[in-house]
């Protein structure tokens, strides 16, 4: 090779490539449904938490411990 030789491509890269590709391709893909699942969720727990009710007050109805202390 002469020294003013210019390479324009690397051949062990160019045979690399279609090692990687598929690789990058389904990590791509499971980190897509992996977020569309976390989205999902939250969603669902905040739907949840509008339609709970929002009296936490504790009930006034005696227990049967509480009757027995009578």
């Amino acid at each position: 090779m002469t020294p003013d030789a210019v390479l324009l491509a690397h051949h062990p890269l160019l045979f690399a490539v279609p090692a990687f590709v598929p690789a990058i391709a389904i990590t791509v893909v499971v980190l897509v449904i992996a977020r569309r699942d976390r989205v999902a969720e939250a969603r669902e727990l905040a739907a949840g938490e509008s339609t709970a009710p929002q009296d936490t007050a504790p009930d006034s109805t005696p227990t049967a411990l509480q009757e027995d202390d009578r």
